[in-house]
């Protein structure tokens, strides 16, 4: 018979130090258990999140290009008369219309040959009017007519000529556009050819861009275009394509377009650099989910995708964007249901989580999503 009293064999002191080895190890899985085990459904309360289903839609192929704005008109104004500039009608940097006056430059002597032709060509119209008369009357020879008529048409033409030279002293704008840098002053004697300011028409603005030949076929005038300037790189801004050159380039084999933005608040100058997005005529399934669903860790692209009510973080490949979209190259399949509202809240993976809206709609209480 074994007998199971080890008091008569241990020492109390032994005893002892075994009971406190037991006691410190029973503490060390307590912790553990508290500090390094990973929390399950069972042990935290479900997370309340939104939710969206991955989805396959035909987007356009998008072509990325740089480019620089532009304008489809513009041009320095210049002096076409010598003389000193009376009057200034505009300030720099100001928008002006077709016609507006911009500058005078002394009219004086021009504007009294221009009298003196109206008052001839007065008198020859009244003279040839008379003439005719008479000449229907059989009172003067046609050789008298002809010359009435010949002086009448001579003063005419002098009128439109001095006419034509005093426009050239009152220098107006060609086309609605915003005047730059004034380049004159009252007072100051312009000779021909004397900058004046240069006048851009800056809404429509034009961006010029190129994309290799290999689209050629994709492309035509009307296509949507967005351009992201770099005076303002959190801007897309959509307009469409205005012209296509009409040959590819031999040295780079690409081929020139020209792109029509608007600019109402005339943000977009000439000069400026932007990247260029075309989307092409031809479209290629891809699955997608809103950017809001998308989120980052130190591997790169993550999504939460949610299996049996639990949220797994994975990895993706997010590609191009469009709209409050992205497409996801890899790691999602369409019908994947992912976390799209909550992600802060997502604190670790395995979480366990509840539903409430899934694609915008309220789902039922019962909350079984399965992503496939």
């Amino acid at each position: 018979m074994i007998d199971l009293n080890l008091s008569k064999y241990l020492s109390k002191r032994t005893i002892k130090r075994i009971v406190i080895a037991l006691i410190i190890l029973i503490v060390i899985l307590i912790l553990k258990e508290i500090f390094f085990s990973s929390p399950t459904e069972t042990s935290v309360p479900a997370t309340i999140v939104n939710a969206v289903t991955a989805k396959t839609q035909n987007w356009h192929v998008q072509i990325q290009s740089t480019g620089t704005i532009n304008t489809f008109k513009g041009a320095m104004l210049k002096a076409q008369v010598q003389g000193p500039v009376t009057a200034i009608y505009f300030d720099s940097g100001t928008m002006v219309k077709a016609g507006d006056k911009l500058i005078q430059i002394y009219p004086d002597i021009i504007q009294a040959q221009l009298d003196k032709a109206e008052a001839e060509l007065e008198l020859n119209q009244v003279t040839y009017q008379r003439y005719l008369n008479l000449y229907q009357k059989n009172a003067v020879a046609q050789q008298a007519l002809d010359q009435a008529y010949s002086s009448w048409r001579q003063s005419l033409a002098d009128v439109q000529n001095y006419q034509a030279t005093l426009r050239q002293y009152n220098v107006t704008a060609p086309f609605d556009g915003m005047a730059g840098l004034r380049q004159v002053s009252v007072g100051q004697y312009l000779t021909v050819g004397s900058d004046i300011v240069n006048l851009e028409q800056i809404d429509p603005i034009r961006v010029g861009f190129s994309i290799p030949d290999i689209y050629v076929d994709d492309i035509a005038v009307g296509q949507k275009v967005s351009v992201v300037p770099s005076s303002n790189q959190s801007k897309s801004i959509d307009g469409q394509v205005s012209a296509i050159n009409s040959a590819v380039d031999p040295t780079t084999r690409s081929i020139a377009l020209w792109g029509s933005i608007p600019n109402p608040t005339h943000t977009l100058l000439p000069g400026t650099y932007a990247v260029v997005t075309l989307y092409s005529l031809k479209t290629h399934p891809i699955v997608a989910i809103p950017q809001t669903a998308l989120s980052y860790d130190s591997n790169g692209d993550i999504v939460y995708k949610i299996v049996n009510g639990i949220a797994r973080k994975t990895q993706v490949v997010a590609g191009i964007r469009q709209g409050n979209d992205v497409a996801i190259n890899s790691g999602l399949s369409a019908g994947d249901v992912v976390v799209s509202d909550g992600l802060v809240k997502m604190t670790y993976d395995g979480m366990p989580v509840k539903i409430t809206y899934l694609d915008g709609k309220p789902i039922a209480a019962s909350n079984t999503v399965e992503s496939k």
